[in-house]
């Protein structure tokens, strides 16, 4: 009787200027069986896309350190089946409106609840829902 290959967890990249915002994000992305990477600089997150392997990335905007929609437009580059995810905290109606534009699903911080993971799941499964509590609306 053979056996199934065993199935890759999901590959995903946290780019976020705060550590200890990326380490909550690996610990509690782990548990939930993804595979995390974490990156705090821009220059870093990029040259790992180029990689390849990526199933999804949260980006953590905050600008001028990281600017949420150049890094997906380079995860968008490096990929079109990449999930992608962009965080904010009161998030500006241009931030909202290119996220809507590029397919981005944004999650309002302070993440509450399962929005993250949802969202996570839902963008993985290539649907983008702006009508779900927490995110761009």
């Amino acid at each position: 009787m053979s056996q199934a290959p065993p199935v890759r967890a999901p590959r995903v990249l946290v780019l976020d200027q705060d550590a200890a915002v990326r380490q909550a994000l690996c610990f509690s992305l782990g548990l939930e069986g993804y595979g995390v990477e974490p990156f705090g600089d821009a220059e870093s997150f990029v040259n790992r896309l180029q990689a390849g392997g990526v199933d999804a990335v949260i980006i953590g905007h905050a600008p001028p350190a990281i600017a949420g929609p150049p890094m997906a437009k380079a995860a968008r580059y490096a990929g079109d089946d990449i999930a992608i995810l962009m965080t904010a905290t009161h998030p500006a109606a241009d931030l909202r409106r290119a996220a809507r534009r590029d397919g981005v699903s944004l999650i309002e911080k302070p993440l509450m609840g399962d929005a993250l993971p949802q969202a996570l799941e839902a963008a993985l499964r290539g649907v983008v829902d702006a009508q779900r509590p927490g995110l761009d609306r």
